[in-house]
């Protein structure tokens, strides 16, 4: 994953000039996911994420305000049955600042995280609904350890 996501955010103030469109560029390089728009003269970036739930977008939302808070940066998320819209820009410059990038890294890093706990939850249902013999009713008969196949194929206890 992209070097931004490891960087901390770096307070800035009204003297901070927005990034140049080489700039934002150069940082857009390390998050390609991520669109750049134009919204009342304001540059922002935003992405969409989607999710196979409601509770998982949630989920997402609260992994983001999370980093967000840590970072003391917030971007503006509208939640969607399935989907989750992440916009980043720093209010005080009126524009896109290094942080906004950073924190998109984070977002992106979020996501995976969301998606690889949501593998895991569908892995752990999965095995157990298909567990095998754990999950046989009382008085299954099976082959032990103690079982053997022998030359024909037929399996005969070991005596």
């Amino acid at each position: 994953m992209t070097g931004l996501a490891q960087l901390q955010c770096k307070p800035c103030d009204k003297a901070t000039q927005p990034l140049t469109d080489e700039e934002i560029k150069q940082f857009w390089a390390d998050t390609p996911m991520w669109e750049t728009h134009d919204e009342g003269g304001v540059k922002r970036l935003r992405r969409v994420f989607e999710f196979p739930s409601y509770l998982e977008g949630v989920y997402f939302v609260n992994e983001v305000a999370r980093l967000a808070e840590a970072a003391n940066h917030h971007p503006t998320m509208t939640l969607r049955y399935s989907e989750v819209e992440v916009e980043w820009y720093t209010h005080t410059i009126n524009g896109l600042h290094k942080n906004d990038f950073i924190m998109a890294a984070k977002t992106d890093q979020a996501y995976l995280k969301t998606l690889d706990v949501e593998r895991e939850r569908s892995l752990v249902s999965e095995a157990s609904e298909e567990s095998f013999p754990a999950s046989d009713p009382p008085g299954w008969i099976g082959t032990t350890q103690e079982d053997v196949k022998d030359l024909e194929g037929d399996i005969s206890p070991t005596s």
